[in-house]
């Protein structure tokens, strides 16, 4: 009975081991699906991967796919605080993060808030103009942008077809390309319904001549101008701006006062401006000025997520002992199991091998001590025996012989 209460302990503690040691658990390199709800310090839910916590929470995004969020641990494509709180947990495990600003989204930075005048610009409605146009020899592009226009990766050398003229790319760096216009002197060239001529080009910049007419009109980016005068360096021109005008800073209203035209930023609160690949929320508005804050939206806030490990999928980077750890324990498992069995048959004969012999040594030892006794009381009646025949008188010849006498 001992032998079978020892042989189903060391079997259930090595079935539980192995559960407990094969469970994942998240490490650099691991790629990890989680569940989320990310609240600030007052419980207001931000952001979340649940489609019925979004509906709830009235941040329901349609042009959003809610599921899983996927994060390769290591890679930094996530705030630095949620992948180091992911790190350690286990498949199916759901707990709390605290993040701090400096592991989110970072301090606000008072230098990331600018503050610009509604009013941008003001137009004349009529001016005069210089007729020729000056523009820069060289210009950066990035290789991104190249690749995409050209379908190849730019060299030095290359020679490609810009708008109105060849251009020559003489530098790549990094994530940009700087090209050089090469155009022809006197060379004509009608671009949009404008006319224009090459009449210099120096080290750094090209000149360009308009060639129109009075009544022409010229198209630019808040309008038409169109051509009242000209003479052989200079024209006056009429401004017919559009309504409203597109700009990086968001929609501006052109608004006819006296003999111009004023440019008045149209902004609300909310509005995101985007400039330089960054991008800004207006977070003020007057009837002067225009607030807008480049800092992330969640710059300074110490973050909470409540988060769950759907599906840990070990990565590349794992330890030599997660990435084995199946075989290592299959391994050990085996190894005990033999030590286990060899153990209890080398024990457990030792303690019953006296047990099966005594009986027959027992009964041996019986036997030989029946014996003996038999013996011994053989040899005691032999011995009687004896003693009564040597005891026994005997009959004298003399005694026989009257009696024959006497017949």
């Amino acid at each position: 009975m001992k032998r079978y209460i020892f042989t189903f302990s060391i079997i259930t503690l090595l079935l539980l081991s192995l559960g407990c040691a094969t469970e994942k658990t998240v490490e650099r390199g691991d790629i990890v699906r989680v569940d989320y709800i990310g609240t600030l310090e007052d419980g207001t839910v931000f952001d979340t991967s649940i489609l019925e916590e979004a509906q709830k929470e009235g941040i329901y995004e349609e042009d959003r796919i809610y599921e899983p969020l996927q994060v390769v641990i290591g890679d930094g494509s996530t705030i630095p605080g949620f992948e180091t709180g992911l790190l350690g947990m286990k498949e199916g495990e759901t707990k709390t993060i605290s993040i701090p600003p400096e592991q989110a989204y970072g301090p606000e930075d008072p230098e990331l808030i600018f503050t610009l005048p509604r009013i941008l610009d003001e137009i004349p409605k009529i001016e005069e103009i210089p007729r020729f146009e000056e523009i820069p020899r060289v210009f950066q592009a990035t290789i991104s942008s190249f690749v995409s226009r050209y379908g190849q990766q730019p060299a030095v050398g290359m020679t490609i077809d810009l708008a109105d003229w060849p251009g020559e790319v003489i530098e790549v760096t990094g994530d940009n390309v700087i090209i050089e216009h090469k155009p022809e002197v006197g060379k004509s060239i009608n671009n949009n319904s404008v006319a224009f001529t090459v009449t210099e080009i120096t080290e750094n910049s090209i000149l360009l001549r308009y060639d129109v007419e009075v009544g022409d009109v010229l198209p630019t980016e808040i309008g038409d101008l169109r051509i009242l005068e000209m003479t052989d360096t200079t024209m006056k021109v009429e401004a017919i701006p559009k309504s409203q005008i597109e700009t990086i800073y968001g929609v501006v209203n052109v608004i006819e006062s006296g003999e111009n035209y004023i440019l008045k930023l149209d902004s609300e609160v909310g509005d995101v401006v985007t400039l330089e690949n960054q991008r800004g929320r207006v977070t003020e508005v007057t009837n002067d000025y225009v607030v807008i804050d480049f800092n992330h939206p969640l710059a300074g806030e110490t973050l909470y997520f409540k988060v769950t490990t759907v599906l840990i999928d070990k990565g590349s980077e794992a330890g030599f002992f997660e990435s084995y750890r199946l075989f290592i324990f299959g391994s050990l498992i085996i190894l005990v199991l033999a030590g286990a069995y060899i153990f209890m048959t080398q024990f457990y004969s030792k303690e019953e091998k006296p047990k099966k012999k005594s009986k027959p040594k027992q009964k041996k030892e019986k036997m030989n001590g029946e014996l003996t006794e038999l013996t011994t009381t053989v040899e005691e009646v032999e011995k009687d025996l004896d003693d009564k025949k040597e005891s026994k008188p005997k009959k004298s010849r003399a005694k026989k012989k009257p009696s024959k006498e006497k017949e």
